[in-house]
């Protein structure tokens, strides 16, 4: 299966679900700094890159992991791909979308703002971490239903 995590930007909530899910955060402890700033793609992808899927790996169920960033439109891209495969007879089992919106909180968002909407990327990676820690343990149980519905766990 491909797994789609998507989120605005496609550089912090959808990356980190993907690296939660490939391991590449462990999902037993809060992620350092350094940690989070490792991840592939995390506050790294520009805006100008709004609706490429970038690939991210592939989990030991052999699915492979993307993430994209829909600007502000995920559940209208969500239909788009829906509406893509139904056309080309993609069964709904070949691809899944996560939206991972809804595990953002006020330090996530504004970090997000000023990191890649302004440039300010100290300040808004500071906010970014500490934001990230407040939201872990919802972005783990989101992490934690997909691999569940992926028969991983």
């Amino acid at each position: 299966m491909e797994v789609i995590y998507h989120c605005f930007g496609g550089t912090h909530s959808s990356v980190l679900c993907a690296a939660l899910h490939l391991g590449i955060i462990s999902n037993q402890h809060l992620p350092s700094f350094k940690e989070l700033m490792d991840c592939p793609y995390f506050d790294k992808v520009p805006s100008s890159e709004a609706g490429i899927i970038h690939f991210i790996g592939y989990d030991t169920g052999g699915n492979a992991i993307y993430v994209l960033g829909c600007r502000g439109c995920g559940p209208i891209v969500e239909k788009v791909i829906q509406q893509i495969m139904h056309i080309l007879r993609v069964t709904p089992d070949k691809i899944l979308l996560v939206y991972t919106t809804p595990c953002l909180n006020r330090l996530l968002r504004i970090g997000g703002f000023l990191s890649r909407g302004l440039g300010l990327v100290t300040p808004g990676r500071i906010l970014l971490y500490h934001g990230t820690r407040l939201a872990f343990a919802d972005y783990k149980d989101l992490v934690h239903a997909v691999k569940a519905r992926l028969n991983l766990l």
